[in-house]
């Protein structure tokens, strides 16, 4: 079933059909979009609101604005402003800085948000964090490993 749409159609023996569906999938199919807030309340957001690859993603108060309506796809990556939420130069370790970069469809790229409101990058098993526990505009976003703490909880759009 595509589209809430299914149809059933008999074809002589030792034969096959293919068929295509055009158009768009009923009941949305787009990806959720909105603002991650995360420690104090603050959004993660695209320093300056610029597109160049290495901006830095921060937290900043919330402000409605493009650099901070991030959208969650069904491939694992988070996109603001046409580009990917990524790991500095493909890290993995702890302290590695977020930025914002073309998306790729690297493990750099990838993000799963759990249960416990953690977003984890899982090509390191790390979470995204914010730098010192600050919630001060400004705040780079790194990854850490996951601790359970305040600044590694999100509030992420999900639908």
């Amino acid at each position: 079933m595509w589209g809430g749409q299914s149809f059933t159609y008999a074809l002589p023996a030792k034969t096959s059909a293919t068929f295509t569906w055009s158009g768009t999938q009923a009941g949305g199919g787009s990806a959720p979009t909105g603002p991650i807030t995360g420690i104090g309340g603050k959004c993660a957001d695209v320093a300056g609101a610029s597109t160049a690859n290495g901006t830095a993603v921060q937290l900043y108060d919330c402000n409605g604005t493009s650099a901070q309506n991030w959208t969650v796809s069904s491939d694992g990556s988070i996109q603001a402003l046409g580009k990917c939420m990524d790991l500095t130069s493909g890290g993995t370790a702890n302290g590695t800085q977020v930025q914002l970069y073309d998306c790729n469809g690297t493990g750099a790229q990838k993000w799963t948000y759990t249960s416990a409101d953690d977003l984890v990058n899982p090509a390191s098993g790390r979470c995204l964090d914010a730098t010192g526990n600050s919630s001060a505009n400004g705040t780079r976003l790194q990854i850490w490993d996951c601790t359970g703490a305040g600044n590694q909880k999100w509030t992420v759009p999900t639908g």
